[in-house]
């Protein structure tokens, strides 16, 4: 990633800033007014949950503000046929509406921005569009380390060619492949592993030749361990070939997609979905407490003040599986075999200095099952 977020934008002349917290994000973005904001599927989530809690608890003219904003909004990206882009209002009361609507969502992020970029993780192709109505342009890219790092990006080939629930089209001078062999889903055939072959893949990890033998396919061809499929020329990422697993009737779960969808459930902080060898998939979450708390207390149940005795009460779990049942599990994302059964939840933050993230800040599932494994093998 320091390719491009450090490298690159030095040899530009970019002023570079780091958000020190991400809790401050809103603040500190209208202190640096940023042109270019880079950022992770989790701030964007938040993002849009805290702005449609906001505008679901409007009232009066603000409700009727907001109603027409979204309207307009909407009726003039269907119009214009983009996806990802901004598009800006050319018409007297669309103009009027982003005025009092979407301008001030934007000033929050300093009211600067020319374009925002998500990567590491899937973008919910929800919070893009939300995005998208907003004002910003939003497009997500793939890369990694070893291929220095991108491989594919929305964007770069201009206005009016980026598609949602994609990562664009392959970078110029670089190919992509899909090893269909890595991927069994007879539903799903057009899906495998991501090949990536160009000048830009690495020669090999240092002093690791067993590790490079296993990636590296001949030179310069690498395999990514990621789940994709490419449809007229758009690559778009469907998960990781370790964390798929198969249930005991033999379907398929990539899980990775389908956990983006749980996290945009505002009581929901970080998830994990498994099941390998089970007849049915579970769910592991740790929640927004706050956001819990509240849910519970409006719904009439009563909640302990200690947060790993929330977690643990059985009525809460049952609250919040039926919560995400209702409105996040729910087709055409999930199919009826992959929706979870049985929530476990996780009174701690999952963080680094607990060894259940990566630098990456990807979830490390042997450690978080590790930690659960009692609970999930009670599991009938």
């Amino acid at each position: 990633g320091s390719t491009f977020d450090l490298h690159w934008m030095i040899r530009c002349g970019v002023h570079i800033n780091l958000i020190s917290d991400l809790t401050r994000i809103a603040d500190e973005c209208i202190e640096i007014k940023p042109a270019v904001l880079l950022a992770v599927p989790r701030v964007w989530n938040k993002f849009y949950d805290r702005v449609n809690a906001q505008f679901a608890s409007a009232t009066g003219l603000k409700k009727v503000f907001v109603n027409k904003a979204q309207k307009a909004s909407a009726k003039r990206i269907a119009k214009a046929g983009v996806q990802c882009d901004a598009v800006a209002p050319t018409k007297f009361f669309d103009k009027l509406w982003d005025k009092l609507v979407w301008s001030k969502v934007r000033a929050r992020f300093g009211g600067n921005i020319r374009f925002c970029m998500s990567g590491a993780a899937a973008l919910s192709p929800d919070v893009a569009a939300f995005i998208q109505q907003v004002g910003f342009s939003c497009y997500e890219g793939y890369g990694l380390t070893e291929t220095s790092p991108l491989v594919s990006a929305n964007g770069w080939s201009g206005p009016g060619t980026s598609k949602l629930n994609t990562v664009g089209r392959v970078a110029n001078g670089v190919t992509v492949t899909i090893d269909t062999d890595a991927w069994d889903d007879p539903a799903r055939p057009d899906e495998g592993e991501i090949i990536v072959t160009g000048p830009n893949v690495m020669m090999g990890y240092w002093n690791n030749e067993e590790a490079t033998k296993e990636v590296i396919i001949e030179p310069g061809t690498f395999r990514t361990g990621d789940l994709g499929k490419l449809t007229d020329g758009y690559l778009s990422i469907t998960g990781r070939v370790k964390s798929q697993f198969k249930l005991e009737n033999g379907k398929y779960v990539s899980p990775s997609s389908l956990e983006e969808t749980v996290k945009l459930n505002p009581l929901i902080e970080q998830c994990v979905l498994d099941g390998r060898n089970m007849l049915n998939t579970y769910l592991v979450a740790h929640p927004n407490m706050s956001a819990l708390r509240a849910a519970l207390k409006k719904a009439g149940i009563a909640a302990s003040d200690d947060d790993a005795a929330v977690c643990a009460d059985p009525k809460v779990r049952e609250f919040l599986l039926n919560d995400l049942k209702k409105n996040n599990m729910v087709a055409p994302d999930w199919k009826g075999y992959e929706v979870a059964r049985t929530l476990i939840l996780d009174s701690e933050e999952w963080t680094t200095d607990n060894e259940m993230l990566t630098p990456s800040m990807k979830v490390k599932l042997r450690n978080l099952l590790a930690k659960h494994d009692d609970e999930i093998q009670a599991i009938a």
